[in-house]
Order: C-alpha cells, then sequence, then structure tokens
C-alpha cells in the first residue's frame, strides 16, 4: 500500500469542508502535541487546550480521519525514512514561493549528508556515542532525514547514534 498516498487522500477526505493548507497544519499540529504529550507532562496542560481548539474546528467524521493520518505517516516512515512530509506538501499544492517556501530535492540532501558524514562517523560514535548534528532551518526536516538515510547505508542505527538539535520558524 502506498501510505504516502493514503495520507493524502486522508488530507482531501477532510478538507471537504476546510481549506487543506489548514487540515495539513492541523494535522502536523495534533500529531506533535500527541507525540509531546506523551513524553513531556508538564508541558502537557497548555498544549491539550491548543490540541482541543483544534478538534473543535471539525465534525466527528472528519475527527476520526486525524489518527488514520498519523498512522499512514507512521507506516510511509517505517517504510523507508524520507521526507514524507515535503513529499506530501508537493502532492498537495501547498507550496508558495512568494513566502519563501523552497524544499531541497532529495538527491542534494543526500550528497550534502554523505559530505558531512563522511567517514569517519563510526569514529566519532566509537569516542562519543553518537553523531551530533544541528540543523538551524529545519523546514520539513529533509536535511536531517537525508542523514539518517546515509547513516543506515553506513550500516549505522541512527536511533541509537544520531543527535540532532533542529530549529525551525
Amino acid at each position: 500500500m502506498d501510505h504516502i498516498k493514503n495520507l493524502n487522500e486522508l488530507i482531501r477526505q477532510a478538507a471537504r469542508r476546510h481549506d487543506t493548507w489548514q487540515v495539513f497544519r492541523d494535522f502536523i499540529a495534533m500529531a506533535a502535541i500527541s507525540l509531546s504529550n506523551a513524553v513531556d507532562h508538564a508541558q502537557s496542560d497548555p498544549r491539550e487546550a491548543e490540541y482541543m481548539q483544534i478538534v473543535g474546528r471539525y465534525e466527528r467524521s472528519e475527527i476520526a480521519l486525524f489518527p488514520q493520518m498519523l498512522g499512514a505517516l507512521t507506516l510511509a516512515l517505517e517504510d523507508e525514512p524520507r521526507d514524507v512530509l515535503g513529499r506530501l506538501f508537493t502532492d498537495l499544492e501547498l507550496g508558495n514561493k512568494w513566502k519563501g517556501q523552497f524544499f531541497t530535492p532529495d538527491s542534494v540532501c543526500r550528497l550534502m549528508a554523505a559530505m558531512s558524514l563522511g567517514e569517519e562517523a563510526s569514529a566519532i560514535i566509537e569516542e562519543r556515542g553518537y553523531i551530533r548534528a544541528m540543523e538551524p532551518a529545519v523546514g520539513g526536516g529533509a536535511m536531517v532525514i537525508a542523514l539518517a538515510q546515509e547513516m543506515l547505508a553506513q550500516g549505522i542505527n541512527y536511533q541509537h547514534h544520531l543527535h540532532v538539535t533542529a530549529v525551525g520558524r
């Protein structure tokens, strides 16, 4: 099954009464809040209030689509770590060049990741236990994903050996 196509269809289904951009944004916000609240209980109350405010925009049948979207996203990432949200953003035609929204092509991200990681990654992990990366303009995360892909290509489990500080807008 093409999980990205399924995610696209779920968002379009939820966007029958809403703007597609708003549904995409709400999906991202609700997913982030859900994940954050699962691990950071000290900050959960304000996030939960934001979550409930978002949910209030939708009918019950539309709300039921959001967990399905998160499931499709998870399955797509399980298939292969890649820029699922960037592809979805492009497929849904949500970009706006007038707002400076540009995406680095996957091939460029992979090349930059390979050059940045180099051949000394295993030595760094041997010494420090992990690779540290800084992404000052994270956007959709394509550069971070490419780094994870390159680590996998080198036989390194990025889930155990990659620490990323990602700064977004």
